[in-house]
């Protein structure tokens, strides 16, 4: 049945805005050709000499960076479940590769927002990563072990990674807390990775810690 809703604002695809016909398609925000046209990677990628990083898919890929925007900008909450679904798709595509990315005793920790701008925004995006990836492979989320000391310029105006390093530089820490696992593989989460200076900021703060084993996972990749 057609409801009133979709008669005065018909759905339509966040990336080549066609109608949705069907539940799925309105759950996925994007129609069938969009979503099954997001290819998920088959690969681990080493960014660093000194951490492994996974990440779904490309940024270049417009369905997926649609999905991330009104996910990140526009509050729009409802692409939490297409997300999903590409985290198993990745799963499914990939899985002699967890037990090597995702081994037992590891710590998802989400990449901190600043408190105004988590005000602003409402929620912090890595955390509802972390959160379905904690559901996906029962692993513990530590979201209050990083915090944003200061608030930083959008990173999406810098030019070159030299702007976005310094722009990042010192401004996440570790809150220190008796006997945290600093023997466990942490995993930071985070939804896209550019040049990487906020992942590798926070992997500085885990270092100086005392943690060994740092990973990361992001939705998409530049």
């Amino acid at each position: 049945m057609v409801s009133l809703l979709d008669i005065l604002f018909p759905p339509i695809c966040l990336n080549c805005r066609t109608y949705l016909n069907g539940l799925e398609e309105k759950e996925n925000l994007l129609c069938d050709i969009c979503f099954t046209g997001i290819k998920v990677y088959s690969n681990i990628f080493r960014p660093d000499p000194r951490f492994n990083l996974i990440a779904l898919g490309s940024y270049e890929t417009s369905a997926l960076r649609e999905l991330l925007h009104y996910f990140k900008y526009n509050g729009f909450l409802a692409a939490r479940a297409p997300l999903e679904k590409l985290m198993m798709r990745w799963l499914s595509t990939n899985s002699s590769l967890v037990s090597h990315f995702l081994p037992p005793r590891s710590l998802l920790v989400p990449i901190p927002l600043h408190r105004s701008r988590l005000r602003a925004r409402g929620f912090n995006q890595a955390e509802l990563i972390a959160e379905v990836l904690s559901q996906l492979f029962q692993l513990p989320v530590e979201k209050a072990l990083l915090e944003r000391t200061r608030d930083t310029k959008p990173q999406i105006g810098m030019k070159n990674a030299k702007e976005r390093e310094e722009n990042v530089k010192n401004s996440i820490t570790v809150r220190e807390r008796p006997g945290w696992p600093q023997h466990q593989n942490v995993i930071l989460v985070d939804d896209v990775y550019t040049s990487g200076s906020t992942m590798k900021e926070a992997m500085r703060a885990l270092r100086r810690s005392g943690a060994k084993n740092i990973s990361a996972f992001v939705i998409a990749k530049t």
